[in-house]
């Protein structure tokens, strides 16, 4: 289940660039989110790992990134977390995996939301204006991977008044939609928003069949917990991310 979920999550939030190397998956997208731009160890794995980790650095260090390894309890090799914990890297963003049966979910259309099946222009510069994300490279990249998604996809904008005040979106393959970019902007939160934008999510994957719901919540982000609890998502696994303290 693990290998299966982090593939789809691979498919739905892409790098720009991805290498393979002996069971690593290294993936480059000028450091926009550790998710795209951190090594997978996630197949068999042959090579000793310290040659590995050093081959990895150099890697990273071309391309002007820290090295960050994103790991699970499946992680090729087993050994590999606490070789890395003895070479200096620490632990960042323990995040929790949930999965959501959508047989066990009732649909619910929710209020004053956009549906789309595309990235339009002006779903993208909402999701900038929402998150805040303002730095031109960083909106750059984040374009770029959005564009690279290879699977059908749902867009969804919330509004009050007409102005579009959260967005989210889910990437459907293979009986699963996957759920990212869930965010509402400051002044309009706790009102319920994000509710909103997971029902239109969740009501058009269900439509078209979809079976399955998978998503990712840093452990501790409470108003994010609840809400996914308060929908019926399970946990199923962690992920977290280990890069060294000099890079931190």
């Amino acid at each position: 289940m693990i290998q299966q979920i982090e593939e789809l999550s691979m498919n739905a939030w892409p790098a720009l660039q991805t290498c393979f190397y002996d069971g690593w998956v290294m993936r480059f997208a000028d450091g926009y989110t550790k998710r795209s731009n951190s090594i997978l160890p996630i197949y068999e794995s042959t090579i000793c790992a310290e040659e590995k980790i050093n081959f990895c650095e150099r890697k990273y260090a071309e391309w002007g990134l820290p090295t960050v390894f994103k790991l699970t309890q499946e992680s090729n090799p087993q050994s590999l977390d606490g070789i890395l914990e003895r070479k200096g890297y620490q632990k960042l963003d323990e995040t929790a995996v949930r999965l959501l049966d959508l047989t066990h979910y009732t649909a619910c259309k929710p209020n004053d939301v956009i549906l789309e099946e595309k990235f339009t222009e002006n779903w993208i510069n909402s999701f900038f204006q929402c998150s805040g994300l303002t730095d031109a490279g960083q909106q750059t990249a984040a374009k770029q991977i959005l564009g690279y998604i290879r699977a059908e996809i749902v867009c969804v904008a919330k509004t009050v008044e007409d102005k579009i005040v959260g967005c989210g979106f889910g990437v459907m393959e293979r009986g699963f939609v996957g759920i990212f970019n869930i965010v509402v902007s400051n002044d309009y939160r706790r009102n319920g928003f994000g509710l909103d934008i997971m029902n239109g999510i969740l009501m058009k994957a269900k439509e078209k069949g979809v079976q399955n719901s998978y998503l990712q919540v840093v452990v501790g982000n409470a108003p994010a917990e609840s809400l996914y609890t308060k929908l019926g998502y399970k946990e199923v696994y962690h992920y977290w991310y280990r890069r060294k303290e000099s890079q931190i």
